[in-house]
């Protein structure tokens, strides 16, 4: 019996040995997480062969983020997200990867699908009345505002919040009025259904976030809705016109608005953190003003990592750097997030996350923005970008 069951486990082993590696197919793959109340948020990405490693990207509408940091072992694929501490921890088989989304604050069940370009359903049937516009959204006790496109039922956009927008969402608006949209870049999870009662309302919607996180509401259609103006949340103290922090650089470097290579210039304060989805968006944003306008504008980067040690607070910031291809300074404050106010004491109602000062050639605080919202919000954006530029241009010209 003893003998008998050693053959059968050296047989075991041979075979387990000689089993080719499961060969995962490149092309669009549909990918599901599973929220606590078995809620689905499905999103598509494209997995690529680039020479001898792979690569993926996620997609939502025309936008595509890639993903290059992936590790094989076996039949295990270990997945990091260049942003927001996100990672996959999966297990292959030859018809799905199986397994969880990890954050520092919850799991998420997860599998993915080859061969599946859709997010929502394979085929659709559009309503007979469309959910394009501005959509003023009652959450909860928040009040946010919704901008859609739709096309033959396919819908992108995003939400607008005062603190800044829940980057891009792509779903399906189907016959007998049903919404459902999904968004997932790491940082932002979330799932949106609504029922379109008629061309004005959204009824019994839900808005899921991340694992655990659920808020109900509704909505009516209102073109010309607005948020309060982010202009006018954060301001300096009585008897304050400027800034007078002293950080480090990336290199140690201690950098103040006083340091020479400043003077004469407009100079661009975001308050950020790698950790933030509104962050990344405003930083390719100041990267291409910092190319269009230097040497007369400098960007600093004021960096509010989750971690007070310089080394694991400079390698998330550089993280940042890196896939936001950011080319101006970034300080690293050796402040976490909550303490924006002991780093930067002149600020009054710091709110969100980012918050932009814009400094004159003289040095005073001439502007303060709170909260991005991003290319995800559409028209809301270019607005955005075509006033704040302007304004740039002016201070430029200033003497």
């Amino acid at each position: 019996m003893k003998r008998f069951f050693w053959l059968l486990l050296i047989t075991a082993i041979s075979f387990s040995c000689a089993r080719k590696p499961v060969e995962v197919r490149d092309g669009i793959w549909r990918g599901i997480l599973l929220t606590k109340d078995s809620s689905k948020i499905p999103f598509n990405f494209e997995l690529k062969t680039e020479g001898d490693s792979s690569v993926i990207e996620i997609i939502t509408g025309t936008e595509r983020l890639r993903v290059e940091n992936m590790e094989r072992k076996g039949d295990s694929l270990f997945v990091e997200m260049p942003l927001f501490g996100t990672r996959f921890e999966l297990l292959l088989t030859q018809d799905e990867m199986r397994g969880e989304l990890i954050r520092s604050k919850y799991r998420m069940p997860f599998v993915a699908y080859p061969d599946q370009p859709y997010r929502f359903a394979s085929k659709i049937t559009p309503d007979s009345v469309s959910v394009q516009g501005r959509w003023l959204v009652t959450l909860d006790k928040d009040t946010i505002i919704g901008e859609f496109v739709e096309d033959k039922g396919v819908v992108t956009g995003s939400f607008l919040t005062p603190t800044g927008d829940y980057r891009f969402f792509e779903g399906i608006h189907t016959e007998g009025g049903k919404l459902s949209m999904s968004c997932f870049d790491g940082g932002f999870i979330r799932l949106f259904t609504a029922d379109v009662k008629g061309k004005d309302t959204l009824e019994n919607i839900t808005m899921h976030s991340g694992y655990e996180g659920i808020s109900v509401g509704s909505a009516v259609r209102k073109e010309d809705a607005v948020l309060p103006d982010a202009y006018s949340v954060t301001g300096l103290k009585k008897g304050y016109k400027t800034l007078g922090f002293s950080f480090p650089d990336s290199d140690g470097n201690m950098t103040s608005l006083a340091d020479e290579s400043l003077k004469g210039k407009v100079v661009i304060l975001q308050i950020s953190g790698s950790w933030c989805p509104n962050c990344f968006d405003e930083s390719v944003f100041l990267a291409g003003l910092w190319n269009k306008f230097n040497p007369s504008i400098d960007v600093l980067c004021l960096s509010f990592e989750r971690s007070e040690d310089f080394q694991k607070a400079k390698s998330e910031a550089m993280k940042l750097k890196s896939v936001a291809k950011i080319p101006y300074r970034m300080l690293i404050t050796g402040k976490t997030p909550s303490q924006v106010q002991d780093a930067l004491p002149e600020l009054d109602n710091f709110r969100s996350f980012p918050t932009t000062i814009v400094i004159d050639k003289k040095g005073t605080v001439r502007k303060i923005h709170s909260g991005f919202s991003g290319p995800g919000t559409g028209v809301h954006y270019r607005s955005f970008v075509q006033e704040f530029t302007k304004f740039i241009e002016e201070l430029i010209g200033e003497e």
